[in-house]
């Protein structure tokens, strides 16, 4: 049996600017690699990035492969790369059972199946639920079994040519965290990506501390780790601090980039893994991201001690009426206070915003203004100005399918007709994909001006990245200042 997982290509030009190309390695294909090998080892498994080696070429790897079962995966941004790779991929080899999945997929499934016409689509987390689709096909099973598999979505006609669409509740989650293996890196080259700009050393490599999130902010769209229970799994600190341990015994890692979303979920989580870090004296760095609430001054020394220097917190806005209407549930006072105990430990604070929050009131619109907008920007030089921070990045507020603020948008048609079902277009960061009543172009493109040369102000005083990336960052700072705000 031959599966091939791709992460999906965009159709648009600069994904790399935006998906991180050359960045990161693809973690959810490289997870559902690991866990199938584990399984059903005689499989024969492929990877391919097509966000980095772009859609041509993912044909072509496709193709010569042949693969029994085509997985793809993608976010909402490469839907239009995703789906129309499964329909040429249907014609180039019409045995193939090609699946799809991925935040988008199980945001819109039916949606998906129809754009696509894939096979089946996976709805929720997608190891078991993919295991389970390759299983039965090694053992034959006719395609009327996948009607009731769980985490399987799929359509078909009738003779009348009227639709059926066949909905499973999603797999039940893999606990605990530590059965599932670890990513399959050895099925990709790991040189092939270089880690994020900033870091204090190199190689740089992501992991997952955990999975999932307690918090229901209204603009997060990771769907994914709310289809099952429970809604926060962490690894053990044992767990962790192992994969570090391989990434630097057999790669040469020597920095980890956590990619849950907060670290602090759990304080008493949070110190355990510190010491467990400690204990075992690596000598590795790391980063993570942060929540303002709940911290410690304990905590602030306990990541210093074991190796972190940088830590994203998730500021948003600096409106506290915002804060409480996207359901961040953080104070300003909360987010200095974290602050400024990162920095008496000396981890580096890079603080991110959003630009133009949107949320409902009593199911009344409600949204920042330009001026509350800057608001936020000014809030950021203050913190910078005082030494609070030392990055910041800012994103334009954009309702993801699964996200509570898509259904927002929807509700009060926000979402322009440039960007309707034109998801690509969504990766462009000069796009702005809502349109809010009484806002003209001219004021969009003032503030996010504005925000850029904040950001690259903060770049260029802190010096964390390497000089042969210094090209790199002034290109894509150029670039972004000069491109039309649409």
């Amino acid at each position: 049996m031959k599966v091939h997982l791709v992460f999906a290509p965009s159709l648009y030009s600069s994904s790399s600017e935006i998906l991180g190309e050359n960045v990161w390695p693809p973690m959810g294909i490289l997870y559902i690699a690991a866990y199938l090998r584990s399984r059903l080892p005689e499989t024969e498994i492929k990877i391919t990035d097509g966000c980095r080696i772009g859609y041509e070429k993912t044909i072509r790897e496709i193709t010569t492969f042949r693969p029994d079962i085509l997985g793809i995966s993608f976010y909402t941004t490469q839907t239009l790369g995703a789906t129309r790779l499964a329909r040429e991929i249907r014609t180039k080899l019409p045995q193939t059972l090609i699946v799809v999945g991925g935040p988008h997929a199980t945001a819109l499934p039916t949606e998906t199946l129809r754009m696509s016409g894939a096979d089946l689509c996976v709805v929720g987390e997608g190891e078991e639920a993919f295991h389970q689709i390759v299983e039965a096909t090694l053992e034959g099973k006719e395609q009327s079994y996948f009607r009731h598999l769980p985490g399987a979505w799929s359509v078909e006609r009738n003779r009348d040519n009227t639709e059926i669409v066949y909905r499973n509740n999603p797999a039940q989650f893999i606990t605990p965290l530590d059965v599932i293996p670890y990513p399959a890196r050895d099925l990709i080259d790991m040189n092939d990506y270089r880690g994020w700009f900033i870091s204090k050393r190199v190689p740089q490599a992501t992991m997952l501390f955990a999975r999932g999130c307690p918090f229901r902010c209204t603009y997060c769209a990771n769907e994914i780790w709310r289809s099952s229970a429970p809604v926060l799994r962490a690894r053990s600190p044992k767990d962790i601090v192992e994969e570090m341990a391989h990434l630097h015994a057999q790669y040469g890692i020597n920095e980890v980039y956590d990619q849950a979303d907060e670290f602090n979920h759990s304080l008493l989580h949070a110190l355990d893994v510190c010491k467990e870090m400690t204990r075992q004296k690596l000598g590795m760095s790391w980063q993570a991201s942060l929540r303002a609430q709940p911290f410690s001054e304990e905590l602030a020394k306990a990541m210093a001690e074991a190796g972190c220097w940088c830590a994203s917190l998730g500021v948003e806005s600096a409106n506290e009426r915002t804060l409480r209407g996207i359901k961040k549930y953080i104070t300003l006072k909360d987010v200095e206070s974290t602050c400024l105990l990162l920095q008496k430990y000396g981890i580096k604070v890079r603080a991110h915003f959003m630009l133009y929050n949107v949320w409902e009131e009593q199911g009344q619109l409600v949204f920042e203004d330009s001026q509350m907008t800057e608001n936020t920007l000014n809030y950021a030089r203050s913190l910078f100005q005082r030494g609070l921070i030392n990055y910041m990045t800012w994103s334009v507020t954009t309702p993801f399918p699964g996200s509570e603020l898509y259904g927002i948008a929807v509700r009060h048609n926000l979402i322009n007709a440039h960007s309707v079902n034109n998801w690509d277009s969504w990766l462009q960061k000069e796009t702005f994909t809502m349109d809010l009543p009484g806002i003209s172009r001219k004021e969009r493109s003032k503030v996010w001006k504005m925000g850029k040369l904040l950001q690259m102000r903060c770049m260029l005083k802190n010096r964390d990245y390497r000089l042969k990336d210094i090209s790199t960052i002034v290109r894509r700072g150029m670039n972004l200042l000069l491109a039309e705000v649409a």
